[in-house]
């Protein structure tokens, strides 16, 4: 009886949305309805107990996705409150009656899905837990989910007009994802509160919602179960259980260390420009973040984390002739490309030369990401003088060309922010960011791409093929042919995953193609340079770009892996046979 009233009365709410004493009548109603949900789920726990047999173990995630989908009932029914009493009003058109009926939508699923879907939920969740790849896709789909529902709420945005679920949603997997693409511009669109989550979610992104949680968890003095530890030991790469709480400990303290050395640069660096302590002000491109701590504060988390959020109306391109913005900015996008597992080998080895000691040698690892960093930095710094020399550089000095395109070839690890605007750059060197975005950062760390390891393995793989050698090496190592098979694998994917969305955004959108082609990269890499095609996308075309985005922040092998059963064991070997190649 209460879901078949439930849905009637949601038929009469969403044909009279905003009509002001029919919806404050259902919406009043809907609020009533309220402890008579909460009093069907807690008899329908109290029947399943009864029948099944009460498990203590099984309390406490059943009362938290009861807690969860409480708040978001009460969220959803007092969103349409303030709605109705403070900016229906203000709204003049149909964004309001959309914004209404999505909350109207939202309250009715989460009712739902309370009353009938917490059993299938809870399932997913206890087979997602034990298995790393699965729990990865999950973590970050929720984190997506929730956060666009609090990009969408009327406190977030400045003007209720612009609340959409589709950019809301779209918005918060480019944060989540680290990724920086947007249809809305921060400063204006957003207000502190809006910017707060966002930034929030691109630290959460960036971190990793299992690290942050197992790290408050062990902060918390919480034992972890033996399978936890594993999934996380795995999802980490940590070589021991011993080793778990001092990595995750070192990768949430290292990354708040270096974000808060990073915001003190910046605010010396912005407390100059005055326009910066201001909200958004026509006219003013360094307008918007209305406090100079914030500014900073938040810059320093965006291009850590690679994420390439910026809260000024121009972005930095004002601040291109700044070597102080450039300097500290570039460092923080390329120590957040190269990965804690670097980070932590160096820190050993700084701390055995202070004693005295003689450091062991680099692992192949951190040498190949160390290298291949610094040639894609030299190549991209080259390429951009020499091609952008006359074009969108053309009014610079030569120090300032140099540094600027320094600058760009850096956020082409994976962060979007730009100093230069791209949509004066020419089509070449669009092709040589494409390039770039591509093969991305390391393994272990915030930047997307297939990974600098990966295409050292394809180029060790290809010259060794070339030369007639028996394996491929590099720096003095032989590679091992599983290694290679996955760097293969990864290559071909994120091949397919580029020309399948490709084709797929040629055909939704009428842009220049070479335009989509960036943006369609630029998404599935997380890198969220842009030539200002994002924000004219239709909605299927921003749900596209938001696809790619998820898939290209979880990896597309994870996610094969996610949705593959799980691999059985062979106790014999089929007989090898030759095909013909090339």
């Amino acid at each position: 009886p209460l879901l078949a009233g439930s849905a009637v009365l949601l038929g009469f709410d969403l044909a009279l949305a905003i009509t002001p004493r029919a919806s404050a009548a259902l919406t009043a109603l809907e609020t009533l309805l309220v402890p008579a949900w909460i009093a069907a789920v807690v008899s329908l726990e109290r029947l399943r107990k009864a029948l099944a047999g009460a498990r203590v173990e099984a309390r406490k995630p059943r009362l938290a996705l009861f807690l969860l989908a409480l708040v978001l009932l009460l969220a959803c029914i007092g969103e349409k409150w303030l709605i109705l009493l403070g900016h229906a009003a203000e709204d003049a058109g149909q964004r309001g009656i959309v914004l209404y009926r999505s909350y109207t939508v939202l309250a009715f699923v989460v009712a739902l899905v309370g009353l009938l879907g917490r059993r299938p939920i809870e399932r997913l969740m206890a087979t997602a837990a034990e298995h790393p790849a699965r729990l990865m896709v999950l973590s970050f789909g929720v984190a997506t989910l929730l956060g666009s529902f609090l990009l969408t709420l009327p406190q977030s945005l400045r003007n209720v007009a612009d609340a959409s679920f589709v950019d809301g949603l779209f918005m918060a997997a480019s944060a989540v994802c680290v990724t920086g693409l947007a249809v809305h511009n921060v400063a204006e669109t957003y207000t502190p509160f809006g910017q707060a989550v966002l930034l929030l979610l691109v630290q959460v992104g960036g971190l990793g919602i299992m690290v942050l949680s197992t790290f408050f968890a062990i902060v918390a003095g919480r034992k972890l179960r033996l399978r936890d530890a594993a999934v996380m030991a795995e999802m980490i790469d940590a070589e021991s259980f011993a080793r778990l709480r001092r990595n995750l400990a070192a990768i949430v303290l290292f990354t708040l260390g270096i974000e808060a050395v990073g915001a003190l640069g910046l605010l010396f660096s912005f407390l100059p420009h005055h326009e910066i302590a201001s909200g958004p002000v026509a006219g003013e491109p360094l307008s918007g973040a209305g406090d100079h701590l914030w500014a900073a504060v938040f810059h320093a988390v965006s291009a850590y984390c690679n994420a390439g959020f910026s809260l000024f109306g121009g972005g930095l391109v004002p601040l291109v002739g700044s070597p102080a913005v450039s300097g500290v900015l570039a460092g923080m996008v390329i120590l957040g490309s190269l990965g804690f597992p670097v980070h932590d080998e160096l820190l050993r080895r700084a701390r055995l030369r202070l004693r005295g000691e003689r450091p062991p040698r680099l692992s192949l690892h951190s040498q190949v990401v160390l290298i291949g960093t610094a040639v894609l930095l030299a190549v991209g710094t080259v390429g951009y003088l020499a091609l952008e020399w006359r074009r969108s550089m053309g009014g610079l000095s030569w120090p300032v060309k140099v540094m600027a395109s320094f600058f760009q070839s850096a956020m082409t690890r994976s962060a979007g922010l730009n100093t230069v605007d791209y949509g004066l750059m020419g089509p070449a060197t669009w092709m040589l960011t494409c390039m770039l975005m591509f093969i991305g950062g390391a393994p272990g760390s915030t930047a997307g791409g297939i990974k600098i390891t990966t295409f050292a393995a394809l180029f060790a793989a290809l010259r060794a093929e070339l030369r007639g050698d028996e394996a491929p090496h590099l720096l003095g190592r032989t590679i091992p042919a599983a290694t290679v098979r996955r760097a293969l694998a990864i290559a071909c994917l994120m091949v397919v995953l580029v020309s399948g969305f490709l084709l797929v955004m040629l055909t939704l959108e009428p842009h220049d193609p070479l335009g989509l082609a960036l943006e369609t990269i630029s998404a599935l890499a997380t890198a969220g340079l842009s030539a200002n095609v994002t924000p004219s996308l239709s909605a299927p075309g921003k749900l596209m770009i938001t696809l790619a985005m998820f898939i290209g922040r979880i990896g597309p092998l994870t996610l094969a892996m996610a949705l593959a059963n799980q691999a059985r064991s062979r106790f014999y070997r089929l007989p090898e046979e030759k095909v013909g190649i090339g």
